[in-house]
């Protein structure tokens, strides 16, 4: 189950192979409307990915659930973002499999999910009208070597969310992107 420690390892690895001023951006990305974050890193057969997204992008609010539709949406909206085989499409020739996911959400609506993803859900602090969901997702591909692009299917699920930041580390080499509904693949 993702945890910090796994966030940790994933941001060490990243800031040993992507250019410090990349990282220091990304780190610092602007609580933006529209806009997510996205990061991935790959090593040995383990896949990683981080989203991070203003809950507005997910649910059209930021606010604590004020009434059963808008809990009704951040569940649905957790629920989607648990299915981390629905969010994410790879080189078929990889392999690559769920194994773990886990969620941050200031008002934790889904619980636990019960087959072999696990819901991982933590208090956050509140920042007035600014509150972002984190997923961490941990894919095993059988084939790493053959992971060659990552398609983000969160554009079908969420219609708010318009851009994408993505940045990535793999045994290859590191890089960066703007993935959008039109240009949904990143290339590793």
């Amino acid at each position: 189950m993702p945890t910090r420690l796994h966030l940790s390892l994933l941001s060490g690895l990243l800031a040993l192979v992507v250019p410090a001023a990349a990282l220091a951006q990304y780190a610092h990305g602007a609580h933006e409307h529209g806009v997510a974050d996205l990061t991935l890193a790959l090593e040995g057969r383990m896949l990683q990915i981080e989203l991070i997204s203003p809950l507005d992008n997910l649910v059209g609010f930021e606010h604590a659930p004020a009434n059963e539709a808008q809990r009704g949406a951040l569940a649905d909206a957790e629920r989607r973002l648990l299915d981390g085989e629905a969010m994410f499409a790879f080189s078929a020739a990889a392999g690559c499999a769920i194994r773990e996911v886990g969620i941050e959400s200031p008002w934790p609506q889904s619980g636990r999910n019960h087959d072999h993803r696990h819901a991982h859900d933590h208090a956050q602090p509140t920042r007035g009208d600014h509150e972002d969901m984190v997923v961490s997702y941990g894919f095993e591909c059988a084939h790493p070597e053959a992971l060659r692009q990552v398609e983000l299917r969160a554009f079908g699920h969420f219609p708010r969310l318009q851009r994408v930041r993505a940045e990535f580390a793999t045994p290859r080499g590191q890089g960066a992107g703007v993935l959008t509904p039109d240009a949904a693949a990143l290339a590793l």
